[in-house]
């Protein structure tokens, strides 16, 4: 039975297995479309909202190990590389 359906408390992480930095993430994303990153801007300059602001500013690595644990799930794309790839198949055959 899944921890949530447990009523478990305390806090779950909802991230898949491969810590990166967003512009790493860009990076890759940008090469499966195969054009060029998009230019990186200094956070000091770069226009946000206050959200953005805040999550890119507070932006921490965490594990997912406990809900994968304690709730058996298993992730459909254990990284971003899966997951981007999927979504770009799924882009084109639309």
């Amino acid at each position: 039975e899944a921890s949530f359906l447990r009523r478990a408390h305390g806090v779950f992480n909802g991230t898949d297995d491969e810590p990166a930095p967003p512009q790493e993430v860009l990076a890759y994303a940008a090469d499966l479309l195969g054009v060029p990153p998009p230019p990186e801007v200094a956070f000091e300059a770069a226009e946000l909202s206050p959200m953005a602001r805040s999550f890119y500013g507070e932006n921490k690595r965490v594990l997912n190990s406990r809900i994968k644990d304690e709730s058996g799930v298993h992730l459909s794309y254990p990284t971003y590389y899966e997951g981007l790839r999927a979504i770009l198949a799924e882009e084109l055959v639309r």
